[in-house]
């Protein structure tokens, strides 16, 4: 290029470089004039580390932490920040429940829970979902909406446009179910011809289509019924629903599609296929063997345990109007699954903290308390609910831990969880994404 040619060149692209350089420095300002909000904090707790320190300051700007540093109270917040003043609380990062059905209310578990629409059904998953973000879970993934459609997609998709406040939500829209397994409406007269909310399907060629279809309308995750259940009628807990083949097929084509899979399974035999076909994680997982345990180390799945839910269908179950059947299941499962559990914490299976919220939704933080009941340390009951959720959904990069440039999904409860993790069910303080969403009350 002679010097005429690269004098036109620069005429030429001069503007555009000033247009770029002009919105760069407007950005920069931008940023510089959001105002701070300065988070005092009487003590912080690494999740990592497993220790609590402090007192220190959290800084956050617009939806991410700026900084974390240590300070003595008092004082006034730099520059025009607005000050936040928890000197009294514990600062955590926010929680994640791995197995939030924000759609279901217990109310409506007697009966079929066929007379509201899929957008009744998104409405309820809003206000149960703001419910349980006042209870401090910033994070959600509904593992299987019972819902014909797809609200729980909408419901996502409004959350992250800013149209609706919310958790962050990961969803997969249905559960796949084998003919008669659970998922299926097994309780019903032969004679009538209902459409099943979830997804009854069955062959690895309709398994595949299905997990693609639910991929084309905006699934984060894909779930399977592997086994039977509890809360279903006619079907076996301990009988595997899938055969190898079909659960060697739902993986590879959920992976394939970049997506994750987890799969309801209650007894040994439907857990260790799941774990063979390589799903990312074991929800329930009450049979756990040696042999399943190594498995799911070796594999790296993870287990979400779902304890609070079964001791609810047993203790309140014949109050709420639940199947005779169910209750009796439950009972017989509850022993069991405690003693395996048990020995599956101890053998140091990976745990992520899922509670299955068909019982009010702002309890899901009972399910704390059971993880220690079990064996779990109070840290690792954290972590499971912190990093250990986070790095399963794929996000440790921006949430779970309270770090520089993460988001700012922040809680704060009136002691240390470490030394006392039911303060866990009085969440005082939730911040997500920088803005408040539950202030300290007098």
């Amino acid at each position: 290029m002679n010097l005429a040619e690269k004098f036109s060149f620069g005429v030429r692209c001069a503007p555009r470089m000033l247009v770029g350089l002009l919105a760069g420095m407007a950005a920069t300002a931008a940023m510089a004039a959001e105002q701070a909000t300065v988070l005092r904090c009487g003590a912080v707790l690494d999740v990592v580390a497993g220790k609590v320190s402090g007192p220190a300051s959290i800084v956050v700007r617009g939806e991410r932490i700026e900084s974390i540093g240590g300070r003595a109270l008092g004082g006034q917040a730099p520059g025009a920040a607005r000050l936040v003043d928890l000197s009294d609380m514990t600062c955590l990062p926010g929680l994640a429940d791995l197995h939030a059905h924000i759609t279901i209310n217990p109310d409506t578990l007697s009966g079929s829970d066929l007379d509201r629409s899929s957008a009744a059904r998104a409405l309820d998953g809003l206000h149960n979902a703001q419910v349980m973000m006042r209870a401090g879970f910033t994070t959600l993934r509904d593992p299987g909406a019972f819902d014909m459609y797809y609200g729980t997609v909408a419901l996502r998709n409004a959350i992250n446009s800013g149209k609706l406040v919310g958790p962050r939500l990961f969803v997969a829209p249905h559960a796949l179910s084998a003919t008669g397994g659970h998922g299926d409406f097994n309780a019903f007269s032969p004679d009538l011809h209902i459409d099943v909310p979830g997804r009854v399907v069955n062959g690895v060629d309709e398994i595949r289509r299905t997990i693609r279809e639910e991929v084309k309308y905006g699934a984060d995750w894909i779930k399977v019924m592997a086994t039977g259940g509890v809360m279903s009628a006619g079907d076996d807990p301990n009988g595997s629903a899938y055969t190898d083949e079909e659960l060697r097929a739902a993986v590879d084509e959920t992976h394939r599609l970049g997506r994750k899979i987890t799969v309801h399974a209650i007894g040994l035999a439907g857990i260790k296929a799941s774990v063979k076909a390589g799903v990312d994680s074991v929800e329930h997982g009450m049979m756990l063997d040696d042999e399943t345990i190594a498995l799911m180390k070796q594999h790296g799945t993870v287990l979400i345990p779902t304890l609070y839910v079964l001791n609810y269908v047993v203790d309140n179950g014949p109050a709420m109007g639940f199947p005779a059947g169910s209750v009796a299941k439950g009972r017989a499962l509850r022993a069991e699954r405690d003693r395996h559990i048990r020995h599956a914490f101890q053998s140091g299976v990976k745990v992520a903290f899922g509670s299955d919220t068909i019982f009010p939704h702002g309890d899901a933080v009972k399910e704390f308390a059971l993880l220690v009941q079990l064996g779990l340390s109070p840290a690792d009951a954290v972590r499971a609910a912190t990093i250990n959720a986070a790095q399963l959904l794929g996000v440790a990069d921006q949430v779970g831990t309270l770090e520089p440039g993460k988001y700012a999904d922040i809680i704060a409860v009136s002691a240390n969880p470490l030394q006392d993790i039911r303060t866990l069910e009085q969440v005082r303080f939730v911040m997500k994404g920088g803005a408040v969403f539950k202030a300290l009350t007098p």
